[in-house]
């Protein structure tokens, strides 16, 4: 796939983002597809050529070119097969499309397929197998993924890290061209207009100011762990207001939608709310679109936006407020245990929220308001930030398709060059250093303190000291869950019973979303991208997270750990959360189920684990 350059003209940048965001579209849809039904089901067969009798010519011709295998996918209720050739880990189904993707319909000849097709296609056979209507919500969230990926991959992403911490950690934000490769709706964002997606998408790199709201200080609900209360805390960045009202901030596009609210619209029509309107200085947003950043500001300001990106509604719902408190409570007291035993982590706590209650009688809309309003603080990078390092997101580096790849092949390339080594001794090197601060401490506070994070590729930065992990933070509270087995109701005063229901995960749950997060939706990508597609190095590189997994058992271990260290040596399937079901089935991501994906740890060389 070729790569849009800054020297291109704008219609031929467009042609190149129409054509890259359909072949992607096509490659992250198969790559749900094969993981969560045809894998499961026996209806998928990856390997040397078989029954290539009718194959077209182009396919044999690149299996004779790559000498990669045949990705084969059966679709019995449509009668219809699929066909590809892959490389790259195919093992753990990360696959390298090196053919376009073909379809044989019962009775007629193999035809290349577009993206709309092949996506309606799975959505029939997904809708057959299981005897229930058409989705027709999630081909539309299809559409809406395909059509931001085009506005997208129009813009060029540069391939330097550049050398300013605050430009290079802005820049890792607003680069993820690509998103989830395991997902079928990687760039939806319903809500956004044209216009919208082209003022708020951080791919855009786009930046603006916050809307603001005078609010009657009785009217403001507000938590914090800190010696000031939220509205202090952010008052340094706010419009002056009266002294009996508080300036709160709401990202620009839910400005709009909270003007429409009935509440809101009465309380601004009775001067009870007044509208600032847009002022201050810009916020950048970052991969998560909701939550901005603003050099120098102590805190991320995490927003409520009423639109579906992904899987979800990003509104602060009036219990992850609660929840995010709770969780940082519970946080606060162990770090200094975790800064002894990790000095390389950095939790980006979140420890003050705020938003309107205007406490009127119809509950529900008056619910709307305050999950509208809700704002979450969370601590800066820039207050976190070890000297003489270069924060970046994880995603950045990794997962974000050719541009991760190209971003981490010249920074492997010149680090290996100033120490004289090979660049695949250099990427164990640089692998090695992850895994330490990626497993450690993620395990450690679920073995010995019931606290699940979500380590994926978007909740992992690194610090980057001479290129080289030299520090690892931890992002979204909203996420963290916590096992009951240790954190009762009994420790938890004073918070609702909804908002402890959304915190618990028991100890299943709790390793399934860590397992996942970290092996399949991090390290499986990590991998799959530094050994190239190589199954040497590949296996090198599983080599070193066995090493390391040993390494934990025995510096931190315990006996829960010991029983889920020893299953994932002895190769116990990694689980993988099935977005596209999710997705199908309108499940919420809580209700989430998995499937197993193969464990290749045993599979690696043990000598080069050293």
């Amino acid at each position: 796939m070729q790569l849009p350059t800054p020297s291109e003209n704008a219609a031929v940048r467009r042609l190149h983002a129409e054509l890259a965001a359909g072949r992607r579209s096509q490659e992250t849809l198969l790559n749900c597809y094969c993981r969560e039904v045809a894998g499961p089901n026996g209806l998928l067969r990856v390997g040397p050529p078989v029954g290539q009798n009718d194959w077209p010519a182009a396919i044999t011709m690149t299996v004779q070119r790559e000498r990669g295998p045949v990705l084969q996918i059966q679709l019995p209720h449509v009668h219809d097969s699929l066909l590809a050739v892959v490389g790259g880990a195919w093992i753990t189904g990360n696959y390298r499309y090196l053919s376009p993707i073909y379809h044989k319909a019962e009775n007629k000849p193999w035809a290349l397929l577009d993206w709309e097709s092949l996506a309606a296609l799975l959505l029939r056979e997904m809708a057959l197998q299981h005897e229930v209507p058409a989705n027709t919500e999630l081909m539309e969230q299809i559409r809406n993924s395909v059509a931001v990926s085009t506005e997208v991959l129009a813009v060029p992403v540069p391939l330097d890290i550049p050398a300013d911490p605050v430009t290079a950690y802005i820049d890792s934000e607003q680069s993820l061209t690509f998103g989830h490769p395991f997902h079928p709706t990687p760039k939806s964002r319903q809500g956004f207009s044209e216009q919208d997606l082209l003022r708020y998408s951080p791919e855009l790199r786009t930046r603006f100011p916050l809307t603001w709201f005078a609010v009657p200080r009785e009217d403001i609900a507000q938590q914090s762990l800190l010696d000031a209360p939220c509205d202090r805390l952010i008052a340094a960045n706010a419009p002056a207001v009266s002294a009996d009202r508080v300036a709160v901030p709401v990202h620009p596009w839910q400005a709009g939608y909270l003007r429409e609210h009935p509440l809101v619209r009465d309380a601004l029509a009775s001067g009870r709310l007044l509208d600032l309107g847009a002022q201050g200085e810009d916020f950048f947003p970052t991969s998560s679109i909701r939550t901005l950043y603003q050099p120098g500001n102590p805190y991320f300001y995490k927003l409520s936006l009423n639109i579906r990106i992904t899987n979800c509604v990003r509104k602060n719902a009036w219990y992850e407020l609660e929840s995010a408190m709770h969780v940082n409570s519970v946080l606060r007291p162990l770090l200094p245990e975790l800064s002894r035993l990790f000095p390389s982590l950095a939790l980006m706590e979140e420890p003050a929220f705020m938003s309107v209650d205007l406490k009127d009688a119809d509950t529900e809309q008056n619910r709307q308001v305050i999950e509208g309003f809700g704002l979450i603080l969370r601590q800066s990078v820039d207050t976190l930030r070890a000297p003489g390092t270069v924060p970046l997101l994880a995603g950045s580096l990794f997962g974000n398709h050719y541009y991760s790849e190209a971003r981490m092949e010249r920074l492997l390339d010149e680090l290996a060059e100033k120490a004289g080594v090979q660049p695949d001794a250099m990427a164990e090197r640089w692998f090695s250093d992850y895994v330490v601060q990626l497993i450690y401490p993620v395990f450690h506070l679920f073995f010995s303190h019931g606290i699940i994070f979500e380590p994926h590729l978007q909740n992992v930065m690194l610090g980057l000291r001479d290129g080289m992990p030299a520090q690892l933070f931890l992002r979204d509270f909203e996420g963290v869950k916590l096992t009951p087995s240790r954190h009762s109701a009994a420790s938890m005063p004073g918070i609702s019973e909804r908002a402890q229901a959304s915190l618990w995960y028991d100890e299943e749950q709790g390793w399934n979303r860590i397992a996942y997060c970290v092996f399949v939706n991090n390290l499986c990508e990590v991998v799959a991208q530094l050994g190239g597609g190589r199954p040497s190095m590949t296996a090198r590189l599983w080599a070193v997270v066995r090493h390391h997994l040993h390494v934990y058992q025995h510096r931190h271990g315990n006996a829960a750990s010991a029983r889920r260290v020893n299953a994932l040596l002895a190769g116990t399937p990694f689980p993988a959360k099935t977005n596209f079901s999710n997705r199908f089935f309108q499940r919420a991501d809580r209700a989430s189920t998995y499937v197993p994906v193969t464990n290749p740890i045993p599979l690696a060389a043990l000598e080069a684990a050293a």
